[in-house]
């Protein structure tokens, strides 16, 4: 089975007891649509355990996208001249964006572990297009920014994939699903607080884990719902 879940923001807890849910096994595979780590407490302890499992297929978050940069300003050090942006950046994160939970979890691991750590983020993909039992679906963190159906999703800005806010009042693809995370679907509609929605070719799965203790996860290949809290 193809399973997927998005926006797990450090609640490892519920990520390993969805697991159980849905009964995961190596003949599955879970793609994980980002923003795994950040407000929540154990978002390294979600991002080492994905790390190490083999079928589950993580997309960039723009909380990893955030993370990684302060890792990289970290690491090159930057010129005088762009400490100033480096700093924004990394307050943007830990201060507005609940990054430093993330932040000081990650400095207190062994270098080794921190090194496997931002290779692993270097490498996430922006964007998984896949077919499933006769039905197409585009898997990307937050959407595809106002572009028509033609434009295809590697000609669109990567901010765009990682950070815009769909219309979930109309449809952007006529021939596949557009699975997002990134908006809370409370936000969408209040009917929706802690559930999946779907609707004018949208699924979008992020149930607002970390603000109201429910987590979802969505079916490829039956089109099921499953949730744990």
């Amino acid at each position: 089975m193809n399973y997927v879940i998005s926006d797990v923001h450090g609640c490892f807890a519920l990520f390993r007891r969805m697991l159980e849910r849905i009964r995961f096994s190596d003949s599955d595979t879970l793609y994980l649509l980002g923003d795994v780590v950040d407000r929540g407490p154990d978002g390294i302890s979600v991002l080492q355990d994905v790390m190490r499992r083999d079928n589950v297929v993580m997309l960039l978050g723009n909380h990893e996208d955030m993370f990684r940069r302060v890792i990289q300003n970290r690491e090159i050090k930057p010129p005088i001249l762009e400490r100033a942006t480096a700093r924004r950046i990394f307050v943007n994160w830990t201060e507005r964006n609940g990054g430093l939970v993330t932040w000081e979890a990650y400095l207190a691991l062994p270098t080794e572990q921190q090194k496997a750590i931002r290779d692993y983020l270097q490498r996430l993909p922006l964007f998984r297009d896949l077919s499933v039992n006769g039905r197409r679906f585009l898997l990307v963190h937050a959407g595809v920014g106002d572009y028509p159906p033609s434009k295809q999703p590697e000609d669109c800005d990567p901010m765009d994939l990682i950070w815009t806010r769909m219309d979930y009042s109309k449809a952007y693809y006529e021939d596949r699903y557009l699975v997002t995370g990134h908006t809370p679907t409370v936000l969408i509609d209040p009917d929706y607080k802690g559930k999946i929605f779907r609707g004018n070719n949208h699924i979008e799965v992020d149930c607002g884990a970390v603000f109201f203790g429910t987590l979802g996860c969505f079916c490829l290949d039956t089109m099921e719902e499953f949730y744990v809290s």
